[in-house]
């Protein structure tokens, strides 16, 4: 999730103070990956994860490919002639993938006849034409990133659970229930991936949303990973080659929860996104601040995202949670092309974007 300005004391978990500085629907298939180094042990608590140098990766391609499988040979003797009366144009029950995407989440694909012609286009549900989202126009929509075929290496092959932000180093660290990838802004490549206990070492609870905080002075990052009913945070550096992550506190997960505001369970939540600089007019209007006891307008704030509702909290004055509404009236949902709220892994801001990353 996405923390962009400074801003003294907070934490959407109560945990530790923290300061923020402001570093500043079409079908798409993307991708790419590199390889990284391996990675190496620092020592008990803490984990070093190489990651490639992002000059040697490659982005993928937007242009459409076909892929042809299965099915006899035509011009095998064996074969009656009847069977393709006409000029050959594929061997019977051979599938060709079109390259072209369809919704909800399919690829177009088309199935040989037995008079060896192409039948119609199909659409076929597949998980990885839907691989993540994005949006930075509500106007313009949303952008649906399929995985190119085969895969990169380095992407996610299972339901994504959480997601943040790197915004200074302009990557996205994206969460399986086992493992980390890593998602360069720039061009889109998957640029490295582990396993989840290089990333959050010894962590004793699995990992239901995650967040950064960039600490610009230190030039590092505090990662919280939130369980129910703690959250883990830990101390991640950027080195020479990769990065190094290093258990820092524990403490409780959720007191911003309210008995009239509350998803019920932390475990219902997907995802949530922090938004310090509020550069889009998504959210406004006052809340009843009880810190102060008066009215207040609601700038700074973090959106708790289920498939269903948003939630959202103020993170600038009281860090409380102040409303709830319908997930497809929250204006970036509102907005043509976007994801399914039943589809909702992750979500993670990096720069003037957002994200959400498929889930299950």
């Amino acid at each position: 999730m996405s923390v962009r300005r400074c801003a003294l004391a907070f934490a959407v978990l109560p945990l530790l103070s923290g300061c923020f500085k402001d570093d500043g629907a079409a079908l798409t298939q993307t991708g790419g990956s590199s390889e990284p180094g391996p990675s190496t042990s620092t020592g008990p608590g803490t984990t070093t994860g190489d990651l490639p140098d992002p000059s040697t990766t490659t982005g993928g391609s937007d242009t459409a490919s076909t892929t042809t499988t299965g099915g006899p040979d035509p011009t095998d003797s064996t074969t009656e002639a009847s069977l393709c009366p006409g000029e050959i144009e594929c061997t019977p029950a051979e599938v060709m993938d079109t390259g072209a995407l369809c919704d909800p989440c399919g690829r177009v694909r088309r199935t040989c006849q037995a008079d060896c012609t192409w039948g119609p286009d199909e659409c076929v549900e597949d998980a990885s034409s839907c691989a993540y989202w994005y949006v930075d126009d509500l106007q313009l929509g949303w952008q649906r990133v399929a995985l190119p075929q085969p895969p990169p290496r380095h992407a996610p092959a299972g339901p994504v659970k959480a997601a943040f932000d790197l915004h200074a180093d302009d990557q996205i660290v994206v969460l399986t229930e086992a493992t980390y990838h890593v998602l360069q802004g720039s061009d889109h490549a998957w640029i490295g991936s582990g396993p989840l206990t290089d990333l959050f070492p010894d962590l004793p609870f699995p990992v239901l949303q995650a967040y950064a905080v960039h600490n610009p002075d230190l030039g590092t990052y505090d990662v919280y990973a939130v369980g129910d009913p703690l959250a883990w945070v830990y101390t991640l550096a950027f080195q020479p080659g990769g990065f190094k992550t290093q258990f820092a506190l524990e403490g409780p997960c959720c007191s911003s929860f309210t008995p009239l505001v509350n998803p019920g369970t932390p475990a219902a939540v997907r995802d949530l996104v922090v938004d310090l600089d509020a550069p889009f007019s998504w959210v406004g209007g006052q809340f009843y601040a009880t810190c102060i006891d008066e009215l207040a307008a609601l700038g700074r704030y973090a959106a708790w995202l289920t498939p269903t509702d948003v939630f959202l909290q103020d993170v600038g004055l009281c860090f409380e949670m102040v409303s709830q509404a319908p997930l497809a009236e929250f204006p970036p949902f509102a907005a043509a092309g976007a994801p399914p709220g039943e589809r909702l892994g992750g979500a993670a801001m990096l720069g003037e974007r957002l994200y959400v990353f498929a889930g299950d």
